[in-house]
């Protein structure tokens, strides 16, 4: 009787062989979690603005331009601000927008009074108010 040898693969040859595929599935979903977390921990995490709420309008600053140092700003009739003897200007910070009424007063001088509307738009505003001598 011939007995025939087969060839047949050892135990000890590839001892993965069969746990290869769920090995490569296991590092794939591992990797995928991996970016899942990553993705949204970088994420933006500043709440939501509430339904309804307006959005904020920045303030300010009116640069008042006069022809006299020392002359007092006043913003809607209270005294805010000195003109300076240097550059002939007072800066009034932070107004939200508005209509002011905006007065230059020095003794000897006659007072001066503009309306000036903060719109809201623009970083600064200028406005130029020059006295006249009199009172």
């Amino acid at each position: 009787m011939i007995v025939q040898q087969r060839n047949q693969p050892t135990k000890s040859g590839k001892p993965l062989q069969g746990f290869l595929p769920w090995i490569i599935l296991g590092v794939g979903l591992l990797i995928m979690v991996v970016g899942i977390i990553i993705s949204s921990t970088l994420k933006d995490k500043s709440p939501p603005r509430p339904i309804g709420e307006a959005p904020r309008i920045p303030k300010v600053n009116l640069i008042v331009h006069s022809n006299v140092g020392g002359a007092e700003v006043y913003l809607n009739d209270q005294q805010k601000a000195t003109i300076s003897d240097t550059h002939h200007k007072a800066t009034l910070f932070n107004l939200a927008p508005n209509t002011y009424q905006i007065t230059v007063k020095k003794q000897g001088y006659t007072d001066r009074t503009e309306t000036v509307e903060i719109t809201g738009y623009t970083i600064s505003q200028i406005v130029e108010i020059n006295l006249q001598p009199g009172e």
